[in-house]
């Protein structure tokens, strides 16, 4: 992507990603959200007995989950998006023909980006 000066942008996605980033970002929050309340449930209903300790587990829990919810939506902008849908990606909150809307460009950015992470 080249801005108006003429500058790549890695960040940086068309106007039809980012719009459908937008469209998708309410769905998307509430199924991470959702899968978080499944892995709250587990840990309470096994705490019997080990009350302590399964407070401190839900604690951790809560505060890695926080982390991922605002590195995958927090402050969403046109220049940042793609690190968004790299998050989604990579932690399979996409379901396949959703993923599958995102231009040709971003779909393969994304693929490479968690390539090279791995």
């Amino acid at each position: 992507m080249f801005s108006l000066n003429g500058e790549f942008s890695m960040s940086s996605v068309t106007e039809k990603d980012w719009k459908l980033f937008r469209k998708l970002q309410s769905e998307l929050t509430a199924r991470v959200c959702d899968t978080i309340f499944k892995k709250v449930d587990t840990l309470s209903q096994q705490r019997k007995g080990k009350e302590h300790q399964s407070y401190l587990q839900l604690y951790k829990l809560i505060k890695d989950e926080d982390r991922l919810i605002s590195d995958m939506f927090d402050n969403p902008t046109r220049n940042n998006v793609l690190f968004k849908i790299i998050e989604l990606k990579s932690h399979n909150v996409f379901q396949d023909d959703e993923f599958a809307q995102f231009s040709e460009e971003t779909q393969q950015r994304v693929k490479e980006i968690i390539e090279l992470r791995r």
